[in-house]
């Protein structure tokens, strides 16, 4: 065949390629195993059960993109039947293409598609340093991720690891172990840090401590101006150590403190600063603040410690300012650099109180370093108890006593149903006022007596007063009142209408009279703005019996008719206080109990809580019983008991209790 031009370059490629499919009856799509031809469904022949199929949308089949976008797919109007043979020939987009030998330089940089030819087609070695022409890689072709890419070492290059370094003489780049780079001088420390001028003559050696002094490394000091102060002489004696000697007089104090540093002949440097005092002050060892807290009146004493930085001399103190606690004094001791000690006995105060001072510590240069302290002393108590009348002598520097108690003696308890004796009258003074070093009369008061058994019916006695201070006493100061406690009032019995008036009232006898009225508080003056005493309390005939005596705190209870286990004739209670030894609360002054009335009544009185004496029982038949009233606790100035009825036997008159004895307290 003739050919106008050239001949065709590919007359037949034979490139057909066949699928098969076996249809089910209900599937549509088929894909090919190659790309059809791009000229549409007439490029491919597809045939089921031998019969060629017509392609188009109306017609059998038509031909479209698979999944994956590639123009694969099959389409079939209806679905081939169930086991039809269905086979397509697929001419395919395969290309037969002449492979020919490419000549250098043939292929250029703008004919390779970027990231064309990747590290996984490049074969291992396939470059060397043969096939890199000279300066083929320069600077502007390093890729500045080699480095900052990789995540920087914390730890030290040791001695073995291998570092890259540009040698500029030879112009190369060279590799060296990291033992072999110079390494930075380090510091750790010099000695000594402190120095005495002295008389300015001789001279001062420090020993540098550190790493890596290089054979001609040199030191020298900075001051505080930035200026260099030379050592007269320096010594490298190891790697690590370098001795420097310079004289006193090129070392002021001026200029102080001193930094160092210290050179290495390839200028690495090293510096510790604010290393070197000159004359440098003493340094107190103990705290600023209190040294403690301490008691008055008792033999104390603390401790301040300071060093001298710079020697061995020893510190000594001197009191700058302030006031040291009354009584104690400094002294210097040569322990430890420097002692101060401050001792003595301390002087007891009025009340806690806080000294404040400035010690000032002197070392052998004349050095000072001053420091405030601080020194509590707190006020130490004493009491004083009077059983019996005296004198108190007032303590040297006592202006005020902190409490003063007094405590009459009580009323005797009534006869025959009789009622309880009243409490002695009780006053309690804080702060009384006194004069230092003068004396206090001190009066105590006895208790009233009881009516021994068998003398009929009568009333107890009257309690004595007790008295603090007298007119005219040295020791009292004029702004401090007399202070009398009134004595208690007796029981009354049962032919007498009431008790007698007291301190605290006594309480009536079994005849419905009325208890006595008390008289402690309605003194003038300070005996009764301080003072406590109360009324007893009413007795009650058959079957009820004497009233309760009154009691400092309370009024005595009356004598109720109730039945057996009433105790309605009980004691007024008295008070309670700690001045005895400050802590324990002791109650004082409580009323006397009343006595019984008939065989079957109610049982006796109960003394009042502060010292009243219980009251007494009338006899029990078939059992004769003899109970007389109970007298009142001595010291406390309780009430003394009523007695009860008859007595079973002869005489025919059971006995009262007496008043307890009063007291005098005094805490200072």
């Amino acid at each position: 065949m003739a050919y106008i031009g050239a001949d065709p370059a590919n007359t037949g490629t034979g490139l057909f390629s066949q699928d098969t499919f076996t249809g089910d009856g209900s599937t549509v799509t088929f894909d090919l195993s190659n790309i059809a031809p791009d000229g549409g469904g007439n490029d491919i022949q597809v045939f089921v059960d031998n019969v060629r199929q017509q392609e188009g949308s109306s017609k059998a089949y038509t031909l479209g993109q698979d999944g994956s976008g590639d123009l694969k797919r099959i389409t079939f109007t209806a679905a081939p039947a169930a086991s039809a043979s269905i086979f397509v020939l697929n001419p395919g987009t395969k290309n037969v293409q002449q492979i020919s030998t490419i000549s250098d330089n043939a292929v250029t940089t703008a004919k390779v598609q970027d990231s064309a030819v990747s590290t996984a087609k490049i074969a291992a070695d396939a470059i060397n340093a043969t096939k890199i022409a000279d300066d083929a890689i320069s600077e502007e072709h390093l890729d500045v991720t080699a480095i900052t890419g990789n995540t920087e070492l914390s730890a030290v290059a040791a001695s073995d690891d291998v570092l890259l370094v540009f040698d500029t003489s030879a112009g190369t780049i060279k590799k060296i172990q990291a033992s072999n780079i110079n390494s930075a001088p380090t510091i750790t420390s010099i000695s000594p840090t402190s120095a005495l001028t002295g008389d300015g003559t001789g001279n001062h050696t420090f020993t540098i401590t550190g790493t890596n002094f290089n054979a001609s490394a040199q030191a020298h000091f900075v001051n505080t101006s930035g200026a260099e102060v030379a050592f007269d002489t320096v010594t490298r004696n190891s790697i690590t150590q370098i001795t420097g000697v310079i004289a006193k007089s090129s070392l002021p104090s001026g200029g102080e403190p001193y930094d160092i540093v210290v050179l290495n002949p390839n200028g690495q440097t090293a510096k510790k600063r604010n290393q070197v005092n000159i004359d440098q002050s003493p340094t107190f060892v103990t705290a600023a603040g209190s040294l403690g807290t301490l008691a008055g009146g008792t033999s104390v004493s603390v401790s301040v410690n300071a060093t001298d930085p710079e020697s061995a001399g020893n510190v000594t103190f001197e009191l700058q300012s302030g006031t040291l606690p009354p009584g104690m004094s400094l002294t210097n001791t040569a322990a430890e650099g420097g002692t101060a000690i401050i001792s003595g006995t301390a002087t007891n105060p009025t009340a806690n109180t806080t000294y404040n001072f400035v010690l000032r510590a002197v070392d052998a240069a004349s050095n000072t370093s001053s420091r405030a302290f601080a020194i509590t002393i707190n006020r130490t108590f004493t009491s004083t108890s009077f059983t019996s009348s005296g004198t108190f002598a007032v303590p040297s520097g006592t202006t005020s006593l902190t409490q003063v108690l007094v405590v009459a003696g009580g009323g005797g308890g009534g006869t025959h149903h009789g009622g309880g004796g009243g409490a002695g009258g009780l006053v309690f003074f804080p702060g009384y006022p006194v004069t230092p070093g003068g004396t206090i009369t001190v009066t105590v008061g006895c208790g009233g007596a009881g009516v021994p058994g068998g003398s009929g019916n009568a009333a107890g006695g009257y309690g004595q007063h007790s008295v603090f201070g007298a007119p005219g006493d040295p020791g009292k100061h004029p702004s401090g009142d007399v202070l009398t406690a009134k004595g208690g009032g007796g029981g009354g019995y049962w032919g007498s209408a009431n008790g007698l008036p007291g301190g605290s009232g006594g309480g009536s006898g079994a005849n419905n009279g009325q208890g006595a009225a008390a008289t402690q508080p309605t003194q003038p003056g300070d005996s009764g703005a301080y003072g406590f005493g109360n009324a007893g309390g009413q007795g009650q005939s058959a079957p009820g019996g004497g009233g309760g005596g009154g009691g400092a705190g309370a009024a005595g209870n009356p004598a109720g008719p109730g039945n057996s286990g009433d105790r309605k004739r009980d004691g007024g209670i008295g008070k309670a206080y700690t001045i005895g030894d400050g802590t324990t609360s002791v109650y004082y002054a409580g009323g006397g109990g009343g006595g019984s009335h008939e065989e079957d009544g109610p049982p006796f009185g109960v003394g009042g809580q502060g010292g009243g004496g219980d009251g007494g029982l009338q006899c029990t038949s078939p059992s004769p019983v003899n109970r007389p009233g109970h007298a009142g606790t001595a010291n406390r100035g309780g009430g003394g008991g009523g007695s009860g009825a008859d007595n079973c036997g002869s005489p025919n008159q059971s006995a009262s209790g007496a008043g307890g004895k009063g007291i005098v307290i005094v805490r200072y």
